[in-house]
């Protein structure tokens, strides 16, 4: 049975939905001094800022993090900090463009979690939620979670259709029943996503495939309609996504690389430690290179190199460990980072291509030296 959020829950999540509500200010680009990566100063007074918002500060003057970062290693991390406030403030002069920018500060850690060019709000937290409560009751959905990051101010909730089942042809035991992800992200917009549960194990997964996300910007009368056109296109195929069934079948056969399996164990090692390989047998994998003489292998080399498991293993995996860790073992996992962990599993699948998905099969069971023999 998959379990839905009793209405003493969702109650408790509102409130909390709400007091994260984030704060936006706009201010003259000059009054800000970067200290560092984590700290700013504003009219005398230090605020810390996420890695987010120095990725979004540095977007605003058109650099990337890459280039800072070559830029430190060339020089020193005073010299990067004061090259990035002279950028800031040529932008921010007269002959620049951006002579204003605005502040998103989450109230709940009092941290700066971006910077934008102007001072628009995005669709609120109340007005998220007054949306998303609508569509889930117009669409007969239970909440299975609803969480609100501290860190990011990112709201998520996962509803599904009890009647909306799906199965996958060829996989007899793969159904699913499926649903939508809600999210309120305070940079990025409100997003609607598929979400599916694997009904053998009541794995949740959210999967962000291109054509059956979309993104609310405004409650504008045109954005709203358009909006629920999307959800009634979902709502006709059962909210699967389309493709999915062929995208779950060659995930199945294939093989995930080395790279792919570090990406998935690394999302979980941060809650579970070493048992990450419970469920993502990483130390396996490198062990069993390791005695064909790879003990270290370069980012090319795991994205060559095979794994023993598929992608779809690896997909259930996370989602496994995100609907039921912290049943299973003590875990640091909030519900927060639960729903970020189903979020990248379902980047996994939706890659453009799996690291072996169009790599030719080995036909030959042994190598001939033709060649070499000649004389």
């Amino acid at each position: 049975m998959i379990q839905s959020l009793s209405s003493t829950i969702i109650d408790q999540r509102k409130q909390e939905t709400v007091n994260a509500q984030s704060l936006r200010k706009t201010v003259a680009f000059r009054e800000l001094n970067l200290i560092d990566e984590t700290t700013i100063e504003f009219q005398g007074s230090r605020i810390k800022i996420t890695s987010a918002a120095f990725k979004s500060l540095l977007k605003l003057i058109g650099m990337s993090k890459q280039f800072a970062g070559k830029f430190e290693k060339l020089f020193n991390t005073e010299a990067k900090t004061q090259f990035i406030n002279r950028m800031k403030d040529a932008m921010a002069s007269n002959s620049g463009n951006l002579s204003n920018v605005t502040l998103i500060l989450n109230p709940i850690n009092k941290t700066i979690i971006g910077f934008g060019k102007d001072e628009s709000t995005n669709i609120s937290n109340g007005q998220f939620i007054t949306v998303a409560e609508d569509l889930i009751n117009a669409n007969g959905m239970d909440v299975t979670a609803w969480s609100t990051d501290p860190n990011t101010g990112i709201v998520t909730i996962d509803a599904f259709n009890p009647k909306a089942e799906f199965g996958i042809k060829g996989m007899n035991d793969e159904v699913f029943t499926g649903g939508v992800t809600f999210q309120n992200n305070p940079i990025q917009g409100f997003k609607v996503m598929p979400y599916m549960n694997r009904q053998w194990c009541t794995n949740g997964l959210t999967t962000a495939m291109a054509q059956e996300s979309y993104e609310l910007h405004s409650l504008s009368g045109d954005n709203v309609n358009k909006f629920f056109e999307h959800l009634r296109e979902l709502r006709k195929n059962n909210f699967a996504p389309a493709g999915f069934a062929d995208r779950v079948r060659e995930a199945n056969n294939t093989s995930a690389s080395i790279q792919e399996m570090e990406y998935a164990y690394n999302r979980i090692k941060g809650h579970a430690g070493e048992r990450a390989d419970n469920w993502i047998p990483l130390q396996e994998n490198l062990n069993a290179y390791a005695k064909k003489g790879f003990e270290s292998m370069s980012g090319a080399q795991k994205k060559m190199a095979k794994s023993n498991q598929s992608v779809w293993s690896l997909v259930n995996g996370m989602t496994h460990f995100s609907s039921h860790g912290q049943n299973i073992i003590d875990t640091n996992m909030q519900d927060a980072q639960a729903a970020q962990i189903q979020v990248a599993a379902g980047n996994i699948l939706g890659k453009n291509a799996f690291d072996h998905e169009n790599s030719m099969p080995d036909v030959f069971t042994e190598m001939r030296q033709d060649g070499a023999i000649l004389n």
